[in-house]
């Protein structure tokens, strides 16, 4: 895959997870500025991809808290006690997501020349994303339903799985499938 085509791709995920979740909230949150790019044109591409996502990633996890403010309707000291407990879920859910952003990546560098090899290895990484996912998340419905009445907790997962479907929705849109 060219590298114009990997910007494209990267572009159009930014594009429309904004359109999508954009819907969802009217506060916009700004993205941070770009990097510049690096020294050698092979790695500059590769460093851009990379940076690209990482500015995705931190546009939609903005979006994604302010989305979670708007749905949960927290008293004041249930708010206290979410908060931080939010953040540590959504710390553990960025390092699944950083597995996420490697594999799309591994996979736009290989896209044309992918081997049988390669696609076996990169479901198997994907699966094993997925039960990282559900490991994560099994892991904090007991935490947050110590915190909060279970209405609550289903409502944040609840909201949390549909900005989780719209990513992927996202995704299976504008990422080829294999050769």
């Amino acid at each position: 895959m060219s590298k114009a085509a990997r910007r494209m791709i990267m572009f159009l995920i930014a594009l429309g997870l904004a359109v999508s979740v954009a819907g969802w909230v009217a506060a916009q949150q700004p993205a941070a500025p770009a990097q510049p790019g690096a020294s050698a044109p092979q790695e500059a591409d590769q460093e851009d991809l990379t940076s690209d996502l990482a500015l995705t990633r931190a546009s939609i996890q903005l979006r994604r808290q302010a989305i979670v403010t708007a749905v949960m309707d927290l008293a004041p000291k249930e708010a206290e006690a979410f908060w931080p407990l939010y953040r540590e879920y959504r710390t553990e859910m960025a390092k699944v997501g950083d597995r996420v952003s490697k594999l799309l990546v591994q996979y736009s560098e290989q896209y044309d020349t992918l081997t049988d090899e390669q696609a076996s290895a990169i479901m198997k990484e994907w699966l094993g994303v997925e039960k990282a996912k559900n490991n994560v998340k099994s892991k904090y419905v007991s935490r947050f339903q110590k915190i909060l009445p279970a209405r609550k907790v289903m409502r944040f997962f609840q909201a949390d799985n549909k900005l989780d479907a719209m990513l992927s929705a996202q995704l299976a849109s504008i990422v080829p499938l294999a050769r």
